[in-house]
């Protein structure tokens, strides 16, 4: 299905912009994945994230040496247990490992969707810039990475740095 999109795209651009066309267009493109990476606003964001994450994930750590402290005593300590502590402590390690794969894809989880959340508030604002930029520069059409293969930044196409600017001005 994506590739039919692309495919339809690259069709209606190609009629569109023929050379009988192109000197009525004017059309830009938008690096989107270049701004989310050397905006502030983004850094800023990535650094929030990290924050509010950083208590879980040590928490996620200390367990996991719990655990391994668990398994070196087990193997240390297996010739003077009796076969019911190593069975007691094989299944309370079991259940310990379980319990951290659990929490960690929990953890996955929940910043994958505060991610989205806090890239799509960004996002939002990219999107009100580049319009800006459209209407104000008179742009009959502009394209961003997701739906452009190639575009070189030594045309006047690519208008990347013009949408990073006044974003970082906001």
């Amino acid at each position: 299905m994506k590739n039919l999109n692309k495919i339809l795209i690259i069709l209606v651009t190609a009629f569109i912009f023929s050379n009988s066309y192109a000197a009525d267009y004017k059309i830009g493109y938008v690096d989107v994945a270049k701004i989310l990476n050397e905006s502030p606003a983004a850094k800023a964001a990535q650094k929030k994230l990290e924050e509010e994450f950083n208590p879980r994930n040590k928490q996620l750590e200390s367990k996991a040496k719990k655990i391994n402290k668990q398994k070196e005593k087990l193997q240390k300590e297996s010739d003077i247990m009796s076969n019911d502590q190593i069975e007691s402590l094989k299944r309370k390690i079991l259940k310990s490992e379980r319990d951290l794969k659990r929490d960690a894809t929990e953890a996955q989880e929940d910043f994958k969707l505060r991610r989205r959340d806090e890239l799509g508030k960004i996002e939002n604002k990219l999107k009100e810039v580049i319009l800006k930029i459209a209407e104000g520069g008179k742009y009959d059409l502009i394209f961003t990475n997701a739906d452009v293969t190639y575009a070189s930044d030594k045309t006047g196409i690519n208008i990347t740095a013009k949408v990073l600017k006044q974003f970082n001005a906001k």
